[in-house]
């Protein structure tokens, strides 16, 4: 057997080969897209995603050899979220093919949280960018998993409702650092796309700040939960 090195030609006709087999096996099996997910807060909303995350690349290991998406939980306030987003993912994750922000209302001015969206969506670029925003907060998505929503309500009071869903479910009080959070809701999702979708389409072309209570990670759930079908 010759140790000869192969010839350039012949090097590159097996990477060529090799990439055309790989794309037919991702294509085969609809493997995930490469994805950044870069939420503003840096407990609730990453360790919810790291979880719905964590499922979907285990199911494609097999097929791919690296994490097709990934989740960051940056800290980073409303308004600089977007160049934040921008700079992170050209270092490490040039191939990614969508970003998606994920961000509350809080106390920032109508104008950061309204800007972020009509920017986010309006960028030109390779990367699509977009927006899974809550008005007021992140609990909200979460809320919608035991219960229509229909009227605004303080933070506290989110706090107070879901204390009372999770200890029924005998999970003790509810804390934004509960690292199983996906696997616990899991189970009441489709519910949850559906009251969030019905109550975000109600307030049709209105601006992200006029949209309380309103959220659209619904969207960005049901984007990941294609990869689980």
């Amino acid at each position: 057997m010759s140790n000869k090195p192969l010839k350039a030609s012949d090097s590159k006709k097996l990477k060529d080969l090799f990439a055309k087999k790989q794309k037919a096996i991702e294509t085969t099996h609809m493997c995930p897209e490469y994805m950044y997910i870069i939420c503003e807060g840096t407990k609730t909303e990453p360790n919810y995603f790291y979880g719905l995350v964590d499922e979907i690349n285990r199911k494609y290991y097999r097929y791919v050899s690296d994490n097709r998406i990934k989740v960051e939980g940056t800290g980073k306030n409303t308004k600089g979220l977007l160049e934040y987003a921008r700079e992170v993912v050209k270092k490490r994750c040039p191939e990614a093919k969508s970003v998606w922000l994920v961000y509350d209302k809080d106390d920032f001015p109508y104008d950061n949280f309204d800007n972020t969206q009509f920017s986010a969506e309006n960028r030109h670029d390779k990367v699509k960018y977009h927006v899974a925003w809550s008005n007021e907060c992140f609990e909200l998505w979460i809320l919608l998993h035991f219960q229509e929503m229909n009227s605004n309500i303080i933070r506290d009071e989110y706090k107070k409702r879901l204390d009372g869903h999770f200890e029924k479910m005998g999970y003790g009080k509810y804390e934004k650092n509960i690292e199983e959070i996906y696997r616990i809701l899991k189970d009441k999702t489709e519910m949850a796309i559906k009251r969030a979708r019905k109550q975000y389409e109600q307030y049709g072309n209105d601006p992200p700040s006029k949209c309380c209570p309103a959220t659209r990670v619904y969207e960005l759930v049901e984007t990941l939960q294609q990869y689980l079908s």
